[in-house]
């Protein structure tokens, strides 16, 4: 008994739980044979009580503590993983808008240069030309320089570079007159220059069969050069038999000159 009573003081003193001093005087009673008192006894066996709850507590509070932690750090890191997945749907929007605007883009464009080139086409079709009557000059023997009236009778402007009247007898070039190319205005007519060339060979040729001259073989061409945007190639040719073109010159029909 007095075995356990020294171990419970002793460990009271190296706690320095309570009185230190009163704990040391009852250990040396002890020791040296001599009995406790009752108040003494009282004062171990409620320090000695008051010390295992406090130890219980203190680990319970640790235990309950650290669990909440763990918890709430396991709560708050799960949604981590779902933050990209907004980001990725956003990202992918803007890259369709450009195609679809490029695509809108170019459509239109697509109609306008169509429109413009059949617009463009449309006026030099119908681009008429006649004779002007004013005095012609003699360039050589074998050139005269010309004029010639331009009319545009649509509602679109009207570019070409030349305009070029050949005459044909057996396939063979006999004279051309070639007009220099302007730009015309809607429902407007101008006088352009040109230069009237005789094929001396041809001519010598035919004089020199002696043949008499056949109209049925006689053939006139015209062509307007009028390159697209000035780089793409477009020609409008028409060929008449040489009476009907000669006809079409002394008596014009009607439509053939709309311009005043």
């Amino acid at each position: 008994m007095s075995e356990d009573l020294v171990s419970k003081i002793e460990e009271l003193i190296k706690s320095e739980r309570g009185d230190v001093g009163r704990l040391q005087d009852i250990l040396t009673a002890i020791k040296k044979g001599e009995s406790t008192s009752f108040d003494d006894n009282q004062y171990i066996e409620s320090l000695t009580q008051s010390q295992s709850p406090s130890n219980t507590s203190s680990s319970d509070n640790i235990v309950t503590d650290s669990k909440p932690e763990n918890a709430f750090d396991n709560v708050i890191s799960e949604p981590s993983p779902e933050v990209p997945s907004p980001q990725v749907s956003h990202k992918e929007t803007p890259k369709k808008t450009p195609v679809r605007k490029y695509a809108s883009v170019g459509i239109v464009v697509a109609i306008i240069l169509v429109a413009y080139i059949g617009l463009d086409v449309y006026a030099v079709n119908n681009l008429q030309f006649r004779p002007h009557h004013g005095q012609q000059v003699v360039i050589s023997d074998t050139q005269l320089a010309i004029k010639s009236d331009a009319c545009n009778p649509a509602y679109f402007p009207a570019t070409f570079t030349k305009y070029e009247i050949t005459a044909f007898y057996n396939s063979d070039e006999i004279e051309k007159a070639t007009i220099s190319g302007s730009t015309l205005s809607p429902k407007s007519a101008a006088t352009l220059d040109g230069i009237f060339a005789i094929n001396k060979d041809a001519v010598a040729k035919i004089a020199k069969e002696n043949a008499t001259f056949d109209g049925t073989k006689a053939t006139i061409t015209t062509s307007v050069d009028a390159p697209i945007f000035g780089i793409i190639p477009y020609q409008v040719d028409k060929q008449y038999p040489a009476q009907e073109f000669q006809n079409r010159i002394k008596n014009p029909p009607p439509g053939t000159f709309d311009c005043m």
